[in-house]
């Protein structure tokens, strides 16, 4: 397969398994792939960057090269498929290359927190991903997660809430600590970080007996909540959660 067949099967996403098979056995056609990273379409990007994911066990010694590569293109995706894409393999260096990834993530996060809104997006992607697949890497992004839980900003909790729920993937163990926040969320201002807060309670206790039981009062004693977003969603978790009470 000459270059230009190569990028077209990645344009139109035929052939992949056969390419990767390709790219495992021949480190050329690995490094055409890599190439076209680069592509100035973002369906080329996506689905070379699918091949690269399953392909790069077979190469350690290019996991920071990718590392650096993947930060380049978090910056610049403009695509949402392209960019949970780049989340996946994000998650995948997590596992092979723990050291590399933990000392960027902090960088990540500054994204986060100071990029614009595009930037913004695409790092939630990234760091969700790296909470499911790898929480203990985050270190001191926890303490930045409890300040989120208290900022003025609606938006910095709503982006907590869905770092926790992705953390809450691994077990209570790293969400525990932020209990008493989400608990105090519950009488936030904001209809939309209340209706969200119930959600993350929902989902984070419907498999864990002791805390089923804390949150299900906690939802009880909504029951005077004026904001009907609010007040379905509690209705939906208590229902939930009951049901798992049996």
């Amino acid at each position: 397969m000459d270059e230009m067949d190569l990028r077209e099967a990645l344009a139109t996403g035929e052939k992949l398994q056969e390419i990767v098979a390709m790219a495992t056995a021949n480190r050329e056609v690995f490094k055409e792939v890599i190439k076209l990273l680069d592509d100035d379409l973002w369906t080329v990007q996506k689905n070379a960057l699918r091949v690269v994911t399953e392909v790069i066990r077979e190469f350690p010694e290019l996991y920071d090269s990718l590392l650096t590569k993947l930060m380049v293109m978090l910056r610049k995706s403009e695509a949402v498929p392209l960019t949970q894409e780049i989340a996946k393999a994000f998650g995948v260096l997590a596992e092979l290359t723990p050291e590399s990834v933990s000392r960027i993530v902090p960088v990540i996060f500054a994204n986060y927190r100071i990029g614009d809104p595009k930037i913004k997006v695409n790092s939630i992607y990234v760091l969700e991903e790296i909470m499911r697949v790898k929480p203990e890497l985050l270190g001191n992004v926890f303490k930045d997660l409890s300040f989120m839980l208290i900022s003025k900003d609606p938006a910095d909790k709503l982006a907590a809430l869905n770092f926790i729920s992705a953390l809450s993937e691994n077990g209570l163990r790293y969400v525990t600590p932020f209990l008493p926040k989400l608990f105090a969320l519950l009488h936030d201002r904001d209809e939309v970080v209340r209706a969200s807060t119930v959600e993350t309670l929902v989902a984070i206790s419907e498999t864990n007996d002791k805390l089923r039981k804390i949150v299900i009062s906690k939802l009880k004693e909504m029951e005077g909540e004026q904001s009907e977003l609010v007040k379905k969603k509690v209705d939906e978790g208590l229902s939930k959660l009951l049901l798992r009470e049996g």
